[in-house]
C-alpha cells in the first residue's frame, strides 16, 4: 500500500473528525492580518472536509480546494466549494493565487520531496503572495499512529533550522508559532511566508 492510500483510508474513515478549522485560534488571525479584506484568490492544500475554505468563502474570497481524500472532498463538495480531488504533487494550473494555504498537509509529503513542493507553492503564488504553512517539528519521516486509532500515517517532520534553510530561498519568513498539539504529542511550525 503506497503513503496516499494509507493516508486516505484514514481520512476516509474520520474525516468527520476533521471537519473544522485547524490551529483556529492562532491561524484565524494569521489569516485577517495577511490576507487582504477584498477578494482574492486563495488554494488550499489538503482542505479536508472544507471547514476553513467555507469560512473563507463567506469572506468573499475564491477559494479552490485540493483535497485527495474522497470522503472529505465529497463533504467540501457538499458546502458548495470547488474542489479537486487529486494530491497536491498532481495539481496542475495556470492560475495564480494571491495566497495558499497549507495546513496539516504537506506533513504527509516526504522529506525527500519537500523541495520540490515548496517551489511549486512559489510558483502558484502571485508576486508578494502570502503562504500560510504548517509542519511537523522533528527530523523524520515515516509512519505513526499519534492518535492512537489504530491506522497509521505517514508523517515528514522538520527542525526549525532545517525548515529555515529549506525555505528561506524562495520565501520570506515573516511570522512563525510553535503550537503544541496534546493528543498527538507533537509540535507544530505554524508560518506566514511571503513570496520572494
Amino acid at each position: 500500500m503506497t503513503i496516499d492510500l494509507i493516508n486516505n483510508e484514514f481520512y476516509n474513515t474520520y474525516a468527520d473528525n476533521f471537519d473544522k478549522i485547524p490551529f483556529e485560534d492562532v491561524l484565524i488571525p494569521l489569516i485577517l492580518k495577511y490576507l487582504p479584506a477584498f477578494r482574492c484568490d486563495i488554494l488550499e492544500i489538503g482542505s479536508g472536509a472544507g471547514a476553513l475554505a467555507s469560512w473563507l468563502s463567506k469572506l468573499g474570497h475564491n477559494v479552490t480546494c485540493i483535497e485527495p481524500a474522497e470522503k472529505p472532498a465529497k463533504m467540501a463538495i457538499e458546502k458548495g466549494l470547488n474542489v479537486c480531488l487529486i494530491r497536491f504533487q498532481d495539481f496542475f494550473t495556470c492560475q495564480t493565487f494571491d495566497s495558499i494555504i497549507a495546513i496539516s498537509s504537506l506533513i504527509h509529503i516526504t522529506r525527500s520531496e519537500m523541495t520540490l513542493q515548496v517551489q511549486k507553492i512559489l510558483q502558484l503564488l502571485k508576486p508578494g503572495g502570502i503562504a500560510l504553512v504548517s509542519l511537523i517539528e522533528g527530523n523524520c519521516d515515516g509512519y505513526e499512529d499519534p492518535t492512537g486509532k489504530g491506522k497509521k500515517r505517514f508523517f515528514s517532520k522538520f527542525t526549525q533550522d532545517e525548515l529555515n534553510v529549506l525555505l528561506s530561498s524562495y520565501f520570506s519568513i515573516i511570522e512563525i508559532h510553535k503550537i503544541e498539539v496534546k493528543k498527538m504529542n507533537q509540535s507544530f511550525f505554524l508560518m506566514a511566508l511571503k513570496a520572494i
